[in-house]
This record gives C-alpha cells, structure tokens and sequence, in this order.
C-alpha cells in the first residue's frame, strides 16, 4: 500500500490545527484556528513578554502532503489525533503500520 497524498495538513507538532485540499488553504485554516483559539502567532526572534495569552512560534507550524484518511480522521475527530509522517506524507498510524509491513513482507520475498 503507497502512502498517497489527497491534500495537507498543518500542525505544531502533535497537533494539526489546519487541513485543505493545497498547502495555501491548510495554513490558512490553521491561523484561522488559532486566532479562534486566541493562539498568536509570533515570530521567532520574538522574546518579548509582551504576549498575552497562548502563542506559537511561526516555525513550529508545518505543512504536510496528507492521506485521505488522515484528512477524515481530522474531519471527524479534530486535530488532536494521532499521526505520522512516512515517505513525506502526513498518515494515520494504520497507514504507516500497513506500509511497513508490506515493505516488510515484500523484503523477505526477495530473500
């Protein structure tokens, strides 16, 4: 089973706080998270104490190719959900696990 991307995330890690069908959309729904949740986002020079409330830093947020069922899974359940990344592409765990062992079973195969 290939890792196949069907859109992106974005996530600080562990957290997806964005998701859509580019990269542009994900980050953009990921900043309207957080500014919905009074997270600001600060640069990463900022060492101020100026901040009110939560923040995160600009360089903690990434953006992902992402599966299918990664992108329904934060549908359905949000972002705080668990995932990975294998071959470049945000996954659920099941995916990833069933990836590997077909690698697995492939290699031993060959041997």
């Amino acid at each position: 089973m290939a890792i196949i991307a069907a859109g992106y995330i974005t996530a600080g890690n562990p957290l997806i706080y964005g998701y859509g069908t580019t990269a542009d959309a994900s980050l953009a729904d990921a900043m309207a998270c957080l500014a919905s949740a009074q997270i600001e986002i600060v640069d990463d020079d900022a060492d101020t104490t100026d901040h009110h409330g939560h923040t995160l830093r600009r360089s903690d947020l990434h953006t992902h190719p992402a599966t299918a069922a990664l992108l329904a899974l934060v549908e359905d359940r949000g972002g705080d959900c668990s995932w990975d990344v294998a071959g470049g592409v945000a996954c659920t765990w099941d995916e990833r696990a069933n990836a590997e062992a077909l690698v697995t079973a492939a290699v031993a195969v060959a041997h």
